[in-house]
């Protein structure tokens, strides 16, 4: 059997969750950011407070392009480990031996449909993910 590892994994209730919580958290910390920015720029702003906020600011974006970067790492690591848990699961209640993952980047040169057991195995994830 094998599966569509991209239609799985952007299919998964957990990854769509990720992505909602990370957007959340991403256009928050986008908008604080861009607030302590505007603040910056007005005229009434000088001398130490300005460098104090400056500092600020600086430390603030560094923290934001760091988020940025790990969070989807560390997302997708924690995605798939939930996904080959599953999977796991799956196969063992199914008595499948193997499941390969196609990922689109040729690893699979050719499967017959008859095989594909994606939207099985996406159903399953999404139910068991979901606690049902």
């Amino acid at each position: 059997m094998y599966i569509d590892s991209a239609k799985l994994f952007e299919g998964f209730a957990m990854t769509k969750e990720m992505k909602r919580v990370g957007e959340k958290e991403f256009n928050s910390r986008k908008s604080a950011l861009d607030s302590l920015y505007s603040f910056l720029q007005k005229s009434s702003v000088a001398g130490a407070q300005k460098e104090q906020l400056m500092q600020e600011f600086i430390q603030r974006k560094e923290e934001f392009e760091k988020f940025n970067q790990s969070y989807p790492q560390e997302q997708t690591s924690k995605i798939w480990s939930r996904i080959k848990s599953y999977t796991s699961d799956f196969s063992k209640d199914k008595k499948y031996q193997l499941v390969i993952g196609s990922d689109g980047q040729q690893t699979v040169l050719f499967a017959d449909e008859k095989i594909d057991v994606t939207d099985e195995l996406l159903t399953y994830l999404n139910k068991k993910y979901e606690g049902i």
